[in-house]
């Protein structure tokens, strides 16, 4: 069995590979990708893009992300506090 916290990244390195994804999604500048920008307004997903995260949560990280959980988030922060929840909840679980 794979375990989560072996898929995702440190939070560091979850941070550049958010940027990354988001920056090949929309084409944003890298550096406009920060954990406060807004997915919609500033970075410029739209609803194509965020079925292109559901993809790459699935690709690079190997977890699936339901629509309707993607379709709250707000910023890029919203993404990486749910991606690390989920590696805080499977380290709780394994810890049980």
């Amino acid at each position: 069995m794979l375990l989560l916290a072996e898929v995702l990244p440190d939070k560091h390195a979850l941070e550049g590979r958010l940027v990354e994804i988001l920056h090949r999604i929309s084409g944003a500048d890298p550096a406009l990708i920060t954990a406060d920008a807004r997915l919609m307004e500033d970075i410029g997903i739209d609803s194509l893009g965020f079925y292109e995260i559901l993809i790459e949560a699935d690709t690079c990280f190997g977890i699936r992300i339901p629509e309707e959980t993607l379709l709250q988030f707000r910023t890029v922060g919203d993404i990486q506090a749910h991606l690390e929840s989920l590696e805080l909840t499977q380290a709780n679980a394994e810890n049980t």
